[in-house]
């Protein structure tokens, strides 16, 4: 093999150098040739193909020359030299851009011009790289290349030449007009000051606007006068300065005068060139002219359509939410509801009309279908599950979180969404006059896009981040969803940002190096900009999981300074664009301002118009470790509240007002108590003081005066430490007696779920989390179907005061208004523990374990249950959830739908999530519904 290989490569070789040598041979053999034998054409232009020749005539004092744009982007100029400078008199040579000479074979070329009255002098050169230009063009002119054969116009060259160039069409008017101004504008012209401005120079330089007509007249296709009215107004409006008729200058300069024009050279066409004659710019040089405006423009409009794809994809994500809500409300609409008569479907897939209470078997409304299968297929693999096995709720070595998968799915869609947008869409060549390297180009264009898609980004980073968002009402997902994107999209436009800053740091430093970087960071626009990155730099640390789970009003304040700081940087880095991006910034602003300023202060009139005037009760219970905080609502309030929405609480008489944090309602009384010993029970709570002896038998206090207000609603409130500490620590100094609190109440916010739809509920509840079953039982009433259905409640609990608290006092107006449901209490504090007052986060002790539990029905020291109620039964230990789940969804397979409703620590949580995912499918268990009540940072 290796022998084989090396022979492959010899060969090769071989037969590259062969065909290079004789390409080289072939182009030297041809010799001197007397320019005498050479016959000019009697044609003015030559076209060949794709490719036009002009024959020029030269003026005295220069050399005669013809000019050619060949496939590889250079203008050759053939010359006929009678001086040895740069070769043998006679022979013609290739003058490349660079002033290189080389040898070129006359009987090739197809056209020839007269011998210059003067010669002209051009360095001799042998520089390596055109080797291979000259090599290039003594193939094409050999036969070897494809193309159009194109033979002297008189026959006599014996020679032809094949073109294998690109057609390139250039026919916009608008960059043919503009490509003539920048192929122009640069070199200075003797009849004005140097330092003058472009304009100055166009409207003020006889030569330039002179030079600038020719150029409209020779590249342009006559549409010169359209072009120039613009630039007639403003030299006229501005300048004061009209420019002359386009016709008589062209009558000043007919065909012949102007074939006999300067050509401006690509190299000439820089601020070192002196002008002094109306010039034309050379084939190349307005060629590249033109390929630069043109690719910027290309480029440009990708910015902008590129960026306007991230609203797109979100609208698509937004009417797949609104769909699937939609599709959901209908199916739901046509299941069966226990009502007074109604239609459903029978069980042969037509309908049937019920009487009065008559039910109809779950196999018959909701047999298993194929049809089904990829709906549940979709919801086990796709839309429920974790995105990586098993941790969706738990934070990943306690600094970061991944959201369930279909989220996850979207977001790694956006992400690679702008990624794409943000490496295609480019077109770069080497003569581009304004940043002549590839390199170069691609910095700028790079740094350009993400800047602009990174901005582009920020009203969706806004709008996500948003309490009062329209996007929840049309899709029905909770606040936890829009915070994922919403953090997701900031994370994509920092890094865009940071991409943005770095590209034009390159492009300075390359430029003029430290000094200029500092002469750059000297201009406002730039160094806001900079502050802006900043900024988003910092937020992007400053907002971890960790940060805002145990510093969360540090993260609050610094998050919003940091915000207004980047909007108001972004405001000044674009304000150069006088006005053109201006309007992201207003979508920000506006959004945030109705949002915190308009649609916050309605919810909050809504709830009081006196709103200064909301006081609230607030009671610590030492052994139960809980705040109960009762705040009353009266006729002037414009809604009601429903089960499983949260409010966010204010207290005025604070030393920190402005904090808030969110709780769920436990429970609402909408009428007077039945009877005074029940309505003293709700603040028993507020008569021990925080050195009350713990086991007193069942806990309960004589009653007392003061009951819960006809209209008010209650929270449970595990206190830890900042905005709960505080209540804690007020109600506990006001002991024995409530603490009085003026309460700033902002909601209702979240949805209430529909699980008054569903045959059998179960919650997982964990410490606090008891709110939200007891928020959906007492928030129907009693003629509401979920009332009617088994409703368990497993519920892990620190302290056993707690517990027993909660259910002689929340749970009575469930019991007594149903009998089917259960509540199963597994007390997670040993009594031992509990004596030597061990305390335990939240998250590790109100949530589970695979452990099992012990039935205790009677716990010594600790608040018992009334011996009617047998629905409740105390357990120590933790709950095994997953066990929990299958068992109710296996009793429930083929009889009903079942929802589990999951409100409690992380790790609880993804107990029950994933035990959904797993029952999903097996053994026919195709209706159960999963829902997760937790509030996301």
């Amino acid at each position: 093999m290796r022998r084989r290989f090396r022979h492959f490569l010899f060969m090769f070789g071989a037969a590259t150098v062969h065909e290079l040598c004789h390409a080289f041979v072939g182009y030297l053999a041809q010799g001197a040739v007397s320019a005498n034998a050479l016959t000019p054409p009697n044609v003015d232009h030559l076209d060949y193909g794709s490719s036009q020749s002009q024959l020029l005539d030269i003026p005295r004092g220069e050399a005669g020359r013809w000019v050619e744009n060949i496939l590889y982007g250079g203008s050759l100029e053939y010359y006929f030299s009678e001086s040895d400078d740069i070769g043998q008199v006679g022979v013609p040579y290739i003058i490349t851009s660079e002033d290189i000479a080389w040898q070129v074979d006359p009987n090739a070329i197809s056209a020839f011009v007269q011998e210059p009255q003067t010669p002209m002098r051009k360095r001799k050169s042998g520089s390596l790289p055109h080797v291979a230009l000259l090599l290039l063009t003594s193939t094409a002119w050999s036969g070897t290349a494809s193309g159009a054969d194109v033979s002297a116009p008189d026959g006599g060259g014996g020679g032809s030449m094949h073109a294998s160039k690109q057609v390139v069409v250039r026919d916009s008017p608008d960059f043919c007009f503009r490509g003539c101004q920048l192929a122009l504008r640069e070199p200075q012209y003797a009849d004005i000051q140097a330092n003058a401005s472009f304009l100055t120079k166009e409207c003020s330089s006889h030569l330039l606007h002179t030079s600038l007509f020719l150029c409209l007249a020779e590249y342009c296709h006559g549409e010169g006068p359209q072009q120039l009215a613009q630039l007639n107004k403003t030299c006229s409006d501005i300048a004061h300065t009209p420019l002359p008729p386009y016709a008589r200058v062209l009558a000043d300069y007919p065909d012949d005068v102007r074939s006999g024009l300067r050509r401006l050279r690509r190299t000439e066409a820089g601020p070192k060139t002196n002008v002094s004659e109306v010039v034309l710019p050379s084939q190349q040089l307005y060629e590249d002219a033109y390929d630069t405006l043109e690719n910027l423009n290309y480029v440009r409009k990708r910015h902008f359509l590129y960026g306007g794809l991230m609203f797109l994809f979100w609208f698509v994500v937004v009417v797949y939410g609104l769909c699937s809500r939609m599709v959901t409300t209908a199916s739901r609409a046509f299941r069966l509801r226990p009502t007074k008569g109604g239609i459903v479907g029978g069980g042969g897939g037509g309908y049937q009309l019920l009487s009065g209470d008559e039910e109809v078997a779950f196999s018959n409304r909701n047999s298993l279908s194929p049809l089904r299968r990829p709906r549940v297929w979709l919801r086990r693999y796709v839309t429920l599950p974790a995105t990586f096995g098993y941790r969706c709720a738990q934070a990943f070595f306690g600094w970061y979180t991944v959201p369930p998968r279909i989220q996850s799915l979207t977001i790694v869609a956006f992400v690679a969404l702008n990624v794409a947008t943000c490496v295609v869409g480019y077109k770069t060549f080497p003569g581009n006059m304004y940043w002549p390297t590839v390199s170069q180009q691609l910095y700028r264009y790079v740094s350009d896009r993400t800047g602009i898609i990174s901005y582009i980004n920020f009203p969706l980073i806004w709008l996500f981040g948003m309490r009062n968002n329209v996007l929840l009402w049309l899709t029905g997902w909770d606040f936890g969803t829009f915070n994922n994107f919403h953090r997701w999209v900031a994370r994509v436009a920092t890094v865009q940002a940071i991409v943005h800053s770095i590209g034009y740091t390159i492009l300075v430093w390359t430029d003029g190096g430290f000094a200029s970087f500092l002469e750059w960071w000297s201009m406002f626009f730039w160094w806001t900009g900079g502050v802006a990155t900043i900024a988003m730099s910092l937020l992007l640390g400053l907002s971890v999981f960790w940060m805002r789970r145990h510093m969360y009003e540090t993260f609050l304040v610094v998050h919003v300074v940091l915000s207004v700081l980047v909007l108001v940087g972004m405001a000044g880095h674009v304000s150069i664009f006088h006005g053109r991006y201006d309007g992201f910034f207003w979508v920000c602003f506006l959004v945030w301002a109705a949002d915190r300023g308009v649609v916050r202060g309605l919810r909050i009139l809504a709830f009081n118009l006196r709103f200064w005037n909301t006081r609230a009760h607030a009671t610590y219970d030492p052994d139960a470790n809980i705040v109960r905080l009762v705040i009353p609502y009266g006729s002037s309030s414009l809604y009601r509240p429903r089960p499983g929405t949260y409010y966010y609480l204010h207290v005025l008489n604070d030393r920190r007002f402005w904090e808030s944090h969110p709780f769920t309602v436990a429970s609402v009384g909408s009428h007077p108590q039945q009877d005074c010993n029940e309505g003293s029970m709700l603040l028993a709570g507020a008569h021990r003081t925080h050195n009350s002896t713990r086991g007193s038998g069942n806990g309960m206090r004589p009653a007392t005066a003061r009951a819960e207000p006809p209209s008010a609603m209650t929270f449970l409130i595990r206190p830890y430490d900042g905005f709960t500490a505080r209540l804690r620590d007020k109600a506990q100094a006001a002991a024995p007696h409530p603490a009085q609190l003026r309460m700033l109440v902002d909601g209702p916010y979240g949805h209430s779920q529909p699980l008054d739809t569903f045959d059998a509920v179960l919650f997982v509840a964990g410490g606090s989390g008891i709110v939200v079953p007891l928020s959906y039982l007492s928030g129907f009433s009693p003629s509401q179907r979920v009332l009617h259905r088994p409703v368990r409640i497993v519920w892990a609990v620190r302290e056993a005061a707690f517990a027993a608290d909660v259910i002689q006092r929340d749970f009575r107006v469930v019991f007594d208004s149903a009998s089917n449901v259960t509540i199963d209490v597994y007390v997670t504090q040993s009594p031992r523990s509990a004596e030597r007052g061990d305390e335990y986060d939240n998250s590790r002790n109100d949530g589970v374990d695979d452990g099992g539990a012990q039935e205790n029905a009677g716990p010594t020291g600790r608040r018992g249950t009334p011996p009617s109620w047998h629905q409740v039964r105390f357990l120590s230990g933790r709950p095994d959830v997953r066990q929990k789940v299958t068992s109710e969804a296996q009793s429930t397979t083929g009889a009903g739908r079942l929802a589990v409703v999951a409100c409690g620590p992380a790790l609880m949580a993804d107990d029950a999530r994933r035990a959904v995912v797993n029952v999903l499918g097996s053994n026919g268990a195709e209706d159960v519904e999963y829902f997760e009540e937790s509030f996301q940072w």
